[in-house]
């Protein structure tokens, strides 16, 4: 009865196609290139992140391919499109200092 209900004879192992469905994962490794969209690597050797030199903003590992990053200078920062390698090294992003917050006394 088995057999009729999972359309399948039981010592039957599974297809290689349900093994060719699952992804790869790639990693992707920082390249010194990026300085050219505005990008330099931050995070663990393993599985850099690229930050946005001009906003600060990290993208995931996948993102890490000239055209994803092409596209976030031009859509997102269009007047620093232009701008050559140089500009980039020298203005890397650094964050403002924390606000300090203030006592209220009752």
């Amino acid at each position: 009865m088995d057999k009729f209900l999972r359309g399948k004879d039981l010592n039957e192992e599974p297809s290689t196609s349900v093994t060719k469905k699952l992804k790869k994962i790639v990693k992707r490794k920082y390249d010194e290139d990026y300085i050219k969209y505005g990008f330099s690597g931050c995070g663990d050797e393993t599985a850099p992140k690229p930050q946005c030199n001009v906003c600060g903003e990290q993208l995931s590992n996948e993102s890490m391919v000239p055209s994803k990053l092409k596209r976030h200078l031009h859509s997102n920062h269009p007047s620093h499109a232009n701008e050559d390698r140089q500009y980039f090294k020298r203005s890397t992003f650094k964050p403002s200092q924390p606000r300090q917050r203030r006592q209220t006394v009752f």
